[in-house]
This record gives C-alpha cells, sequence and structure tokens, in this order.
C-alpha cells in the first residue's frame, strides 16, 4: 500500500531555510526517507482561512522551493486545505512544469465548495492543466452523502480524512473507519486515501476497512530517527 508522507511538522524549520531548504535541519530525514523506496510521494497540507482559520501553511513560495528541490526525486501530492483551490493551482502552474505535473496527486475539498456542479468542474480543470491524479476530499464531519456518484467517478482518487483537517498529531477516530467502508463498498473500482492519526495499528484497521493509501504524518516526522518509523509502519500494512 503506497504511504504519502505528511512533512507538515517540518513546514516551519523548512520555511526557515526558505533560500535554500537543503541545508534545513529536517531535510537530511526526507532525503533518507525516499531512499528507502518505502515512500510513495511527499504529502503537502497546504492550508489557508478562512477553511482553516487562522493558519496559513506552506505559502506558495515555500511550495515552490520544495517542487525545485525535490519534484525529480519523488512525486508531490498536494492537499488543498484552502478555500479556492483552483487560485493555488494557478499559482502552482507558474513553477510547475507540465512534464511534472502527470505524477502530481493533487486533493481539492468537498468543503471548499458550494456546489458539487464546482467541484467536479474544478476537479476536470486541474485535469486539463496537466495533473495526473486528482482527488476528492472530505473532512471527517463532511457526510458520505455530500458528494454523489457523479464526483466520485469525476474524481481519481477519495482522500477520507479519519480526524478533523488542519491540525497533526489528533487521534484517528472510527467514524472515519465507517465511512472508509462506505465508500470502498459503493465503489470498489475507486482508491480511498485516508489521512489522520494513522500508525500501524490504525494503518491496519483502516486497510481492512478499504483504504489503498495512507496519508502518514506525526507518527514518522516526530521521530528522532524517521526512517525507523516509516519502515515500521511500512512493515505493518500489506506490500
Amino acid at each position: 500500500m503506497p504511504i504519502s508522507v505528511s512533512i507538515l511538522e517540518y513546514e516551519q524549520t523548512l520555511y526557515e531555510n526558505i533560500d535554500d531548504i537543503s541545508i534545513s535541519p529536517v531535510f537530511g530525514h526526507i532525503i533518507k526517507m525516499i531512499n528507502t523506496g518505502k515512500m510513495g510521494s511527499i504529502h503537502l497540507d497546504i492550508m489557508r482561512p478562512p477553511l482553516i482559520p487562522n493558519r496559513i501553511v506552506f505559502p506558495i513560495k515555500l511550495v515552490e522551493k520544495i517542487c525545485e528541490t525535490l519534484r525529480r526525486r519523488i512525486p508531490l501530492s498536494f492537499h488543498l486545505m484552502v478555500p479556492d483551490p483552483v487560485m493555488i493551482i494557478d499559482e502552482m502552474n507558474e513553477f510547475i512544469p507540465k512534464e511534472d505535473r502527470i505524477k502530481s496527486f493533487v486533493t481539492i475539498h468537498r468543503e471548499s465548495f458550494s456546489s458539487e456542479n464546482e467541484i467536479t468542474d474544478a476537479v476536470k480543470l486541474i485535469k486539463e492543466y496537466g495533473y495526473g491524479n486528482v482527488g476528492v476530499g472530505l473532512d471527517l464531519p463532511t457526510p458520505c452523502n455530500a458528494i454523489s456518484e457523479r464526483t466520485v467517478r469525476t474524481a481519481d482518487f477519495i482522500l477520507l480524512m479519519t480526524v478533523h483537517m488542519g491540525r497533526g498529531r489528533q487521534k484517528y477516530s472510527e467514524k472515519g473507519t465507517e465511512k472508509i467502508d462506505y465508500f470502498s463498498r459503493k465503489y470498489p473500482e475507486k482508491p480511498i486515501w485516508v489521512d489522520g492519526g494513522i500508525n500501524p495499528h490504525t494503518a491496519r484497521i483502516a486497510e481492512k476497512a478499504g483504504a489503498r493509501t495512507l496519508v502518514v504524518g506525526s507518527f514518522i516526522t516526530l521521530k528522532k530517527n524517521p526512517v525507523e518509523g516509516l519502515l515500521e509502519l511500512a512493515s505493518s500494512i500489506s506490500k
């Protein structure tokens, strides 16, 4: 099962070294994790108010620096918890060449839009820009019926939050397991991503419910040796 490692815990340190993120103390951890071959992508939790109140995380200049430094090493996953994801994509288009967009992952949230027509139009537009994998995310409190079959069919994957979006270090919610089970049964051909509170125990729960990609942050990145955390998690799930 692919693992997308969220580097939310590293964001502040990377920003402090924005002129050259390769000299950041955490950059070496990222490279060592990439070199294990156990990481499917690097996950950027891009947040903006008012969708995530009082939080601006991964400003666009930092996103650009990360892309410049890492895009040739590993696919990047852009999780857009923002009120206007297309605007962020337009900014990213200035520095992500088309040949790199095809291997990227983009998640836009149902909560960013007032209607399903708007979100399906946004998914289609982002695909037209050349992004190869465009998913739709649902926050933990958002009911499953907030998106219909039409949205699910339009998206390349569905990302289900198993915590409340916008904060790290939260405990995995069993409500998330119920949503994974619902979507995996109703749309068995659609890949389900899960994000929040993932560790070796909850990874197995999510996998059994139907998850196909894990987004994992603090369990790995808060360890003194993040590579050990990544390998421990990878060994706990199916190949």
